[in-house]
Parts: C-alpha cells; sequence; structure tokens
C-alpha cells in the first residue's frame, strides 16, 4: 500500500527539527570562536594575544603587526640575551624568522591580566625545528608580552623572553641532547689549526684556565708527565723564527739535492708559513717526562692533553696548532733549553685567528665505524 506523505508535512517537520537543534549549532560555533585576519577595536587583551600567536605561527607578518604598536620605540629581550629596541629592528627580526621552514610553535598560555589601558600576558612558547641530525631542535622559553591601548586596540609593546628549556633530539625523539652537552659537541666540531693570527694578548689567566683543563686529560697510571712552557717574549719568539726557517731548509738540503732554484722557492714558502705560524702572543710547548712510570705511554698522555688543551682554548676563542714540521725536538731543547729527560709533542699557539678556516671535507661517519667487527 503506498503512503503519501505532502510537501506541507515536510516543510513542518524541517521547522520543527531546526528550532530543536538550533541551539546546538549555536553553541558549537560559540565554541570554536574564529581567530580574527587582522587586530581590530574591540578584542579582549587575550584574543589579541590569541591573533599575536596565531600570526607566528602562520609566519603572518601583517597579522602579527597589526597586534604590535605603531610607536617606533620598542623593547625586545631575545632567547639570546640581545635588546632590540625598534618596531623596525622587530619587524626584520620576525622577517628573517619566518624565511625558516620545518618548525612550529605550540603555545601555553598561564596568565592574563587586563587593565583599562595595560596589560600583560605571561606564556610558555615551544619553539621547534628540524635538526641537522634529522631530529628536533627545542627551545621553551617563558614570553611576558606588556601591552597598551591604541585607538581603542590592544596593540604590544614590550616582548620579553626568559628561555629555560633548550636541547636538541635524534630522530628517535627519546633521544635529548641539553644545551651544555650540544655546547660541547660544536666546540669540538668548530675546533681548527690556525696559522696566521692577531696579536691581541692573552690574558693569563686563560692560559691558566686552558692548561687547567689540558692537566685532566686521561693518563697511564694517573702518572700526568706533561709540563707545559709557555712562551710569550715577542725577542725571543722572532728569534726561533729565524733558527726555525735554518732548520727547515738544512734539514731539506739533506733530503734531497735541490738547485738553487729549488732552494729560493722552498725558501720563500718557509719564511710565509713560519710568518704566520708564529704571529700569536702565546706558545706552549707540551712537553712529557720520559723518566715517568710508563714512559712507553708518555706519548699517549701527552697527546691526550694537547687535544684538551686545543679544546679549551677553543671554548674560550682562539685558535691553535700542532705544530711539529718546523720545530724539531732536539733543535727546540737545545734552544730553549729543556732538560733532556722530556719530549716534544707539539709547540702551539693560543691566539685570536686572522681569520676561521672553513671546514676542511671530512670522511663520512658511516664509513669509519664497524660495529663488533670487519
Amino acid at each position: 500500500m503506498y503512503l503519501g506523505v505532502s510537501s506541507g508535512f515536510i516543510s513542518k517537520l524541517i521547522i520543527i527539527l531546526m528550532m530543536f537543534i538550533s541551539p546546538f549549532i549555536l553553541l558549537a560555533f560559540e565554541g570554536q570562536k574564529q581567530i580574527p585576519i587582522k587586530n581590530k577595536p574591540g578584542l579582549s587583551l587575550e584574543e589579541t594575544f590569541n591573533l599575536y600567536v596565531r600570526s607566528i605561527q602562520k609566519s603572518d607578518l601583517e597579522g602579527l603587526f597589526s597586534t604590535v604598536t605603531e610607536d617606533e620605540e620598542f623593547f625586545f629581550l631575545t632567547a639570546g640575551g640581545k635588546l632590540i629596541d625598534t618596531r623596525e629592528q622587530y619587524y626584520k627580526f620576525h622577517e628573517e624568522w619566518f624565511k625558516g621552514e620545518n618548525w612550529d610553535m605550540p603555545v601555553d598560555l598561564i596568565d592574563v591580566y587586563e587593565a583599562k589601558d595595560y596589560g600583560y600576558t605571561l606564556a610558555i612558547f615551544h619553539y621547534r625545528d628540524k635538526s641537522p641530525s634529522a631530529g628536533m631542535r627545542i627551545l621553551d622559553s617563558y614570553f611576558t608580552l606588556i601591552f597598551h591601548k591604541e585607538n581603542n586596540m590592544w596593540k604590544v609593546i614590550g616582548d620579553i623572553c626568559t628561555p629555560v628549556n633548550r636541547y636538541t633530539t635524534e630522530e628517535n625523539l627519546e633521544i635529548k641532547y641539553d644545551e651544555k652537552q650540544e655546547y660541547l659537541f660544536d666546540i669540538i666540531r668548530n675546533r681548527r689549526t690556525v696559522r696566521r693570527f692577531k696579536s691581541t694578548p692573552i690574558p693569563k689567566e686563560h692560559i691558566i684556565k686552558i692548561l687547567n683543563a689540558a692537566r685532566f686529560a686521561p693518563t697511564s697510571g694517573n702518572q700526568q708527565p706533561w709540563k707545559f712552557l709557555v712562551i710569550s717574549d715577542r725577542e725571543k719568539l722572532n728569534k726561533l723564527k729565524e733558527k726555525a726557517f735554518l732548520w727547515y731548509i738544512e734539514k731539506y738540503k739533506e733530503k734531497v739535492n735541490p738547485t738553487k732554484e729549488d732552494i729560493e722557492i722552498v725558501s720563500d714558502a718557509v719564511k710565509n708559513s713560519l710568518e704566520g705560524a708564529l704571529s700569536a702572543p702565546v706558545y706552549i710547548a707540551v712537553l712529557v717526562d720520559s723518566k715517568e712510570k710508563y714512559p712507553e705511554y708518555v706519548i699517549y698522555d701527552g697527546t691526550l692533553a694537547a687535544g684538551y688543551l686545543m679544546i679549551a682554548a677553543r671554548a674560550l676563542g682562539y685558535g691553535t696548532g700542532f705544530f711539529t714540521s718546523f720545530f724539531p725536538e732536539d733543535k727546540m731543547k737545545e734552544f730553549f733549553n729543556i732538560p733532556k729527560q722530556y719530549n716534544l709533542i707539539c709547540f702551539t699557539p693560543i691566539a685570536v685567528p686572522l681569520k676561521w678556516p672553513e671546514v676542511p671535507p671530512k670522511k663520512e661517519l658511516k664509513d669509519l665505524i664497524i660495529f663488533e667487527s670487519f
């Protein structure tokens, strides 16, 4: 049997259903209130803060700077402690930041204070981006934003960033390295052999600090066979430059039977090299005592101490070099009146580089590691 339903009945049914569900639809829209694209009069301070955050998360400079004061004077303290005190600089900071890719920044709002003309927000910004190791670099910071009213709109006039947690992860996000650990790895990666220096004086305190680090190097049986001969007398170093030239040319003549032209070419190259290598204000002759308990291991101990010295020097912004070619042990012992029982590991400068060398090509790590056995 066919049951007919009139169009009038269907219309009435739709109206009744709409009357029943419309309050719930309105509630849903109310719960998901849209954040405006740009600042406008009448927004609460919290709404303005949400717009500020959304604009950063979307790299939207126009939306962001609709929430920032129109005054040129500004106050922004970065995570690195740098003060930015103009609106233009604040704009350039974000313009450069927003060029980056593969980053995001969830935000947890902690507190909002809104008075008549001034207010502030306190929040934690969780900055995250991809690290070269395919993991993440993460910076958690407290951000205090200070607002005031301009044309009935809340505008940011101050931005203070206080870092509280900085770390990186591997691709496995559970493997984390904090800021101090990453700093150590960076110092090791950025150590360079430097061959030309500025004459900037090196504080004695820095020399002591560096050598104090060097003496904590591993050593066989805790024998600590090292001695550190510190040379900063410019007249003595200039004399060494002359002697080192003669030592090298003498050895060169013994090894080959050079022509006069060969000697001239090599002499020019050696003079140029020594001019740079001995341009530092301070040098350390790393020595080891061959009469220690385990003499067969002193060369290893001394080499490790030299490595620690160079890493410590790099941490203070100084270049070094494991120099031996121009400074033969027998000649150096005679020149500096070093007792016979000591062996020379290296003669290293400690100084501010004229220019930091580029990173030389390195072998792939995968080509150097063997697990368990070949």
